[in-house]
């Protein structure tokens, strides 16, 4: 236990919870507006979708010990028929496998066994993503890269193998049938089947989904290439509007993955918010510091999920919070060197109201693994660790603690989190800046209206009696009441925690 802790026991609330008390979406206060929709899409169904409270995330060092990415990262490769999968949405570039919403089977046009080692022909559809796809670049058939043959009368890209022949279907406003002509390729040459195709029941493929028309051949009679391949697409996702500077969004929808601009996307398809109802301002100042700290978003949403879990996911890819403040939702995103917004005193720190918290031994950690998705690896699961000598030195032990970020697919992004990550969970720093061995303090305090500039992702300085010396807070939440009462929760802001070991920043 610090000094500085035993030099308040007893005069301060001193509470042993985790640093981070706040849920990554959750409600410390609440908002001057509360937003409760339910939106079902193709995609995705988002019930209860809430962002009740003034502040809507917190630092990713609260979000230990999350479920694994090895069953996110695998699920993302499975093909699948159920009249329960959603259609992936897909953010940034994915391997993934679709959800088959239609297939038959035949003898019809491929009959010569003798000649092609096959005598059936299987048909299908499978659903890639109800919203447009930047870019398609890569196809598989099991462990086989296909070979793409290009538009065959600019009517679809193709790609085949020996027994597998696809046409990928683009996102359209219009409904299709497979009887449709040009609607399946059927061999190597680009040859295309459709109303020709035998024994093919009407059926119709709905509007606003991208597709793929696969056709495979197999041996019926067992002798020779007797199984389907499971298929399997390399997918650049969702266009969408971008942030072009602080008061403009783009009309037209370009392919992004930067979380400022995926977080406005969810925010508006996800929850109908109108851009009238957002600041510009700072999802503009997020996305130029994500930019600069190379941050990015990589993310499938590939099951039913709740919204606040989609957008704990993407704030936790840079540190983000999302909050309503003066009738807007804002987002900002933890960087180095914040200015401090103001200076507060014990006159500012209403009487018996101020807690200060800090850690327990089962919230630390010298020892922080992140779990990422490498594309390098079939997309499957990948960690850095971060270690601290020192601090193990000084613990006695190796604590290990785990982040499973879902949304990361780069090493160097990883470790930077990592590395913050531990920092932001043990590290505090002196008056003139030098890293102490000291887990940051955590408060929470009521104040008067005079202080009710004050907002989400603040940093304010705190002069108070039962510190030990002049320390920054970043503040995570504020809720107000009709009597003029603000209440403020905060966690410690150092520079340091932005630093590596040598003194060198990590973003």
């Amino acid at each position: 236990m610090s000094n500085v802790v035993k030099a308040v026991i007893g005069v301060a609330a001193i509470v042993f919870a985790p640093m981070l008390a706040p849920a990554l979406l959750g409600g410390l206060g609440v908002a001057a507006t509360a937003v409760t929709l339910g939106v079902a899409t193709l995609g995705i169904t988002m019930v209860g979708a809430s962002l009740v409270g003034s502040s809507a995330g917190g630092s990713m060092s609260s979000a230990v010990d999350q479920s694994g990415v090895d069953g996110y990262a695998g699920a993302k490769l499975q093909t699948s028929k159920s009249n329960l999968t959603p259609v992936p949405v897909l953010y940034g570039e994915h391997k993934i496998g679709g959800n088959i919403i239609f297939e038959h089977t035949n003898a019809g046009t491929n009959s010569n066994s003798d000649e092609h080692g096959y005598n059936r022909d299987y048909w299908a559809v499978m659903v890639l993503c109800d919203h447009q796809i930047n870019a398609l670049p890569a196809m598989f058939a099991g462990e086989t890269t296909m070979s793409g043959l290009g538009n065959l009368n600019n009517n679809g890209a193709r790609w085949e193998t020996k027994y597998v022949h696809i046409k990928y279907h683009e996102y359209s406003t219009s409904a299709r049938n497979v009887q449709d002509s040009n609607f399946f390729v059927i061999n190597d040459s680009g040859a295309y089947s459709g109303s020709n195709a035998p024994s093919l029941p009407s059926t119709v493929i709905p509007a606003n989904v991208a597709f793929l028309a696969v056709h495979q051949v197999f041996d019926g009679e067992e002798t020779k290439n007797t199984a389907l391949e499971p298929i399997t697409v390399k997918l650049q996702g969702k266009k969408i509007r971008t942030i072009t500077n602080a008061t403009t969004i783009a009309s037209s929808l370009t392919y992004t993955i930067n979380p400022a601009e995926i977080l406005l996307d969810l925010l508006g398809t996800g929850l109908n918010i109108p851009d009238s109802d957002i600041d510009i301002a700072s999802f503009y100042a997020a996305k130029v510091a994500a930019n600069a700290a190379g941050f990015t978003c990589h993310i499938a949403l590939i099951q039913q999920a709740n919204i606040q879990s989609i957008i704990a996911d993407v704030l936790s890819t840079c540190r983000g919070k999302i909050f309503h403040s003066e009738s807007k939702w804002k987002f900002k995103i933890d960087t180095k060197s914040q200015s401090v917004v103001d200076t507060l005193t014990s006159d500012d720190v209403m009487n018996n109201t101020l807690s200060i918290s800090m850690a327990g031994s089962a919230n630390l950690a010298n020892k922080m693994i992140l779990k990422y998705v490498n594309p390098s690896d079939e997309y499957l699961s990948a960690r850095v660790i971060k270690e601290d000598s020192n601090l193990q030195t000084y613990d006695g032990q190796i604590i290990e603690k785990t982040l499973d970020v879902k949304g990361i697919n780069n090493a160097t992004h990883a470790n930077k989190l990592c590395e913050i990550a531990l920092n932001s969970l043990r590290y505090s720093e002196d008056a003139s800046g030098n890293r102490l061995k000291q887990t940051p303090l955590s408060i929470s305090f009521a104040t008067s209206v005079k202080n009710a500039h004050l907002e989400v992702g603040d940093v304010i300085s705190l002069n108070h009696t039962l510190l030990d010396r002049v320390r920054q807070f970043l503040i995570l939440s504020t809720a107000t009441d009709q009597s003029g009462v603000l209440q403020i929760s905060a966690r410690e802001y150092a520079e340091t925690h932005f630093k590596n070991a040598s003194g060198n920043y990590l973003i």
